[in-house]
């Protein structure tokens, strides 16, 4: 049975302590990002120009494993924007933080952004509506690890998504919680703390 976690805040307790319960090994998770890129490759193959934007810091192993997947005529273009909505919590403060959101001209491009989990919505809401308004791309889809749906605040869906979970907290394979576990070379729930 899992333990739901999501309405804590963890703040007196050592992240170094946890109890991490392995929900997909890295063979599945890199299965399933292979077939996510088999997928992209066949939307994205013929488009002129494709821009791939990185959410850091949580999808920076989904994202350098997507890009080796994705096969196009033309070669990818990478960005990276930071944005956060957890800090140091195991659930979004419903506030969208933008420490990095320095982009070139990317107007009317093809554009994929790349993100490590959907739960409410709120910061893949607002970065796309933020694309769309500020460079009115001729395409303009996401590909997100994880999608929490049970946690949707704001309406919004990913075009391509790895794996559909249960409202529990994820870490590993770039996903962290307080900055800790993103090096985990699988995505476990975090069950209890020692």
């Amino acid at each position: 049975m899992a333990v739901d976690l999501s309405y804590r805040v963890y703040k007196d307790t050592k992240p170094g302590n946890a109890t991490i319960r392995e929900v997909y090994s890295g063979d599945v998770v890199k299965k399933r990002i292979a077939e996510l890129g088999k997928q992209i490759s066949e939307d994205y193959k013929d488009l002129e120009r494709p821009v791939v934007i990185g959410v850091m810091k949580g999808a920076i192993f989904f994202l350098s494993d997507l890009m080796r997947e994705i096969k196009t005529t033309d070669p990818l273009q990478l960005e990276f924007v930071r944005l956060a909505s957890y800090g140091s919590a195991t659930e979004s403060s419903g506030t969208v933080q933008t420490p990095y959101l320095d982009l070139p001209n990317i107007a009317h491009r093809h554009i994929l952004v790349v993100e490590d989990i959907i739960d409410s919505g709120r910061t893949a809401r607002f970065f796309l509506d933020y694309l769309q308004g500020q460079f009115a791309p001729k395409t303009l889809k996401m590909a997100a690890l994880l999608d929490k749906p049970s946690r949707r605040v704001v309406e919004m869906e990913a075009d391509y998504v790895g794996f559909k979970i249960d409202d529990f907290f994820v870490v590993g394979y770039g996903l962290d919680y307080a900055e800790q576990f993103r090096e985990l070379p699988y995505l476990g729930e975090v069950v209890g703390f020692n």
